[in-house]
């Protein structure tokens, strides 16, 4: 009883006040979320900043059900603050509990949050949802603080390579059930994510229009950016502070526009990221952003270790993507070509025992899988493969095993960090799309799986 007290206290700590922070929005967006106010906006942005080694942009879309986690999630940025080596933006768009659209952006500092923009009307109702206000965003901050790295965190909601069609009011924590035994929350895998909440909300959307980043989107700004804002530089890290994004399609996006990417497998609770520690290093120096990634993914563990077996984070290193694509591809075009000299279904029924829910590892959305763990499952079922003909099955065989492995090797190579719970065990940084039924038709829109073989064997596989 005394651990189970303890453990609710724990969680209540972290969790319950995300929620009381925000009971008035006006209250805490007028006065900076309880820190010191100071009307020096002009003033700082109008100066000649010094160039530092990073510049880091939250971007914030809170006008959704996520609004009470904001203020925590700022405060927590306000305990390290800019200092000699980060300087630390965010971009805040939010709905008052007067039901008023407001945009807000911060220069946060040691225990100060100045308000940037508080006289530039142009920028007062903004919508997370559009490319132009991601583009405005991310040009405020890295033009007005110049750095060596740039990092873009995007705050919200995610859904993967999947875009919804609409957005509905959801609770991340009504997925997850409190098991009493082992005193952790555990995720209700008994319904897929997106059947639980119909049409789901995509990355950074925003209750007042009713709009949101598809992949589209997201590529069209990030591109904008890089050409615009960093001329022709990539970010140094971009960060996932949301559900589902840790997916080779999104990969497949963001490698153009970054270095490294950080994101999740599976669904976050709404409390996300914990701010306080992952920005931590900069108090002390400035560091890679292959260890700032490390960093994030480690600080990710240590929060949600003690409170639920099912979380993954992982850190990507963007360089390695493409070779992960070229196997996929080189994977699926082998099955695709051998299945018309198949005997008794074989191929298809090896696909369909290495796919299942009880043999491969998914997530709360059920059509995003572990690609790590197919592959490894592909290889133990492979001997079970016939062909029609004896030598054209051996060089198959040959061929499976040796692009499997490689493709298994080529993951970890990639993923220079990752963290699961228990539940989640086998998966090892990188999500795909595989449904077993049929595919939404927002996928075949994607960069990704536009006339690739992928998508080729997986209308194959929902047909058979």
């Amino acid at each position: 009883m005394k651990k189970q007290l303890l453990f609710y206290l724990t969680f209540y700590l972290i969790y319950l006040p995300s929620i009381l922070i925000a009971t008035d929005y006006s209250i805490a967006v007028a006065h900076d979320f309880g820190l010191q106010s100071v009307a020096m906006a002009q003033e700082t942005t109008t100066k000649k900043a010094i160039e530092k080694d990073w510049t880091i942009l939250v971007y914030m879309a809170a006008d959704n059900d996520l609004r009470g986690f904001a203020a925590r999630n700022i405060k927590q940025m306000a305990t390290i603050g800019s200092n000699q080596h980060l300087n630390l933006c965010a971009h805040l768009d939010i709905r008052l509990r007067a039901n008023q659209k407001v945009t807000r952006r911060y220069i946060i500092n040691k225990d100060k949050v100045i308000h940037a923009n508080a006289n530039d009307p142009l920028t007062q109702k903004m919508d997370s949802g559009s490319t132009q206000t991601l583009i405005t965003a991310c040009k405020w901050a890295f033009e007005s603080f110049p750095a060596k790295n740039y990092g873009l965190i995007f705050w919200n909601h995610g859904t993967g390579i999947i875009d919804p069609m609409s957005g509905r009011i959801i609770n991340i924590s009504d997925l997850f059930l409190f098991d009493p035994i082992i005193n952790k929350f555990e995720l209700d895998r008994s319904i897929g994510f997106f059947d639980f909440i119909g049409e789901p909300r995509g990355l950074c959307w925003d209750d007042s229009t009713g709009h949101y980043l598809t992949n589209q989107k997201l590529e069209n700004a990030l591109k904008a950016v890089k050409e615009t804002v960093l001329g022709n530089k990539k970010l140094a890290l971009i960060g996932f502070d949301a559900c589902l994004m840790s997916m080779l399609e999104i990969a497949n996006i963001v490698k153009d526009y970054a270095q490294v990417m950080v994101s999740s497998q599976e669904v976050e609770l709404g409390t996300g990221w914990d701010y306080s520690h992952i920005l931590s290093p900069f108090l002390q120096k400035s560091i890679s952003n292959i260890s700032f990634a490390h960093h994030i993914v480690t600080m990710y563990q240590q929060l949600y270790n003690r409170i639920t077996n099912d979380y993954t984070l992982s850190a990507l290193n963007l360089d390695l993507i493409n070779p992960i694509e070229n196997n996929v591809e080189q994977v699926a075009t082998l099955l695709l070509n051998s299945i018309p000299q198949q005997k008794n279904k074989s191929i298809t029924k090896v696909l369909k025992a290495s796919r299942n829910k009880r043999a491969c590892t998914h997530f709360d959305e059920p059509s995003y899988i572990d690609l790590h763990h197919f592959y490894q499952n592909l290889l133990r079922n492979s001997s079970r493969i016939q062909l029609r003909n004896t030598t054209q099955s051996k060089e198959f065989m040959s061929n499976l095993t040796g692009l499997l492995q490689k493709g298994s090797q080529l993951i970890s190579n990639a993923v220079f960090t990752n963290v699961v719970g228990k539940n989640l065990r086998f998966a090892k940084g990188i999500s795909i799309y595989f449904p077993e039924n049929r595919l939404h038709p927002s996928y075949v829109k994607s960069k990704f799986a536009n006339n690739s073989a992928w998508q080729k064997l997986l209308v194959y596989y929902t047909h058979n």
